[in-house]
């Protein structure tokens, strides 16, 4: 695994040569960032546990699509052990900074379990790995101690169903809460499992697409683009995105949402 990509990074690094050389400044930074990821992917301070979930994840094209400046301040929503977090460090660059948030722990014993055995995981690997451009904040979603018009760039991965299949105004009130920490030229990528409006999506732990449109545009946001990158057809909508049968490969929509003027 290791040789194929070690050969990919020397091809990486040629194309970079050529680009540069090529097209000047714009597409160093976009191909220095798309290198720094390809590394990233392959350190040895990954944890084992993120390199098997790459194949559905498909982080690299993911990051391409968030279209992250250089120098990038992220928040990643619900990081919980740090996949996206780790890779987002290395795409947004050592002047950059990536706030990885963590909810407080609830009464809920096994909550309480999993946020810390996930918080306990994220720090561990900002260690390992020395992430020094890398927050972890403890802290409720809404309300988060970030400065406001701040952020260039806020990730919700797998996390809207959850607010959403509770009641719309709960939803509309975190990408709200959200939007006042972008930038005027933020945007906000949303990453979900996808379902059917004629299903219990509480249970399934889904949402449609057209729902989490509709809420956005609710919240003060436009739609920018969308992507099918993370489809999978062979998706069984009416199982949970926990069922084992399904191996967490749910078919998920990719949704980026800039704020209306």
């Amino acid at each position: 695994m290791r040789s194929s990509s070690t050969l990919a990074l020397q091809l990486s690094s040629s194309l970079l040569m050529s680009l540069m050389f090529i097209t000047g400044g714009q597409a160093q930074s976009t191909q220095e960032q798309q290198l720094r990821v390809a590394r990233a992917l392959d350190s040895p301070t990954r944890a084992i546990a993120h390199v098997l979930r790459d194949e559905i994840r498909r982080p690299s094209e993911v990051i391409q699509f968030m279209r992250l400046p250089e120098g990038a301040r992220v928040l990643d929503l619900y990081a919980a052990d740090g996949y996206y977090s780790y890779l987002l460090a290395a795409a947004v660059g050592p002047e950059g900074r990536v706030f990885a948030q963590n909810p407080v722990a609830t009464d809920n014993l096994e909550d309480v379990r999993q946020m810390y055995s996930l918080a306990d995981a994220l720090d561990e690997r900002i260690s390992i790995a020395d992430l020094s451009n890398v927050s972890h904040v403890r802290s409720d979603f809404i309300g988060l101690p970030i400065e406001p018009a701040s952020l260039d760039v806020i990730l919700l991965a797998q996390l809207l169903h959850d607010f959403a299949n509770n009641t719309d105004a709960s939803a509309i009130a975190l990408l709200q809460s959200l939007g006042a920490l972008l930038k005027d030229d933020g945007t906000l990528i949303v990453i979900d499992h996808a379902g059917d409006d004629d299903q219990d999506n509480e249970r399934l732990h889904r949402m449609p697409a057209a729902q989490a449109k509709r809420l956005a545009l609710a919240a003060g946001y436009s739609l920018d683009d969308e992507s099918t990158l993370l489809a999978n057809p062979r998706d069984r909508r009416r199982r949970p995105v926990f069922d084992p049968m399904l191996a967490r490969n749910t078919d998920r929509f990719l949704l980026r949402f800039v704020r209306s003027p």
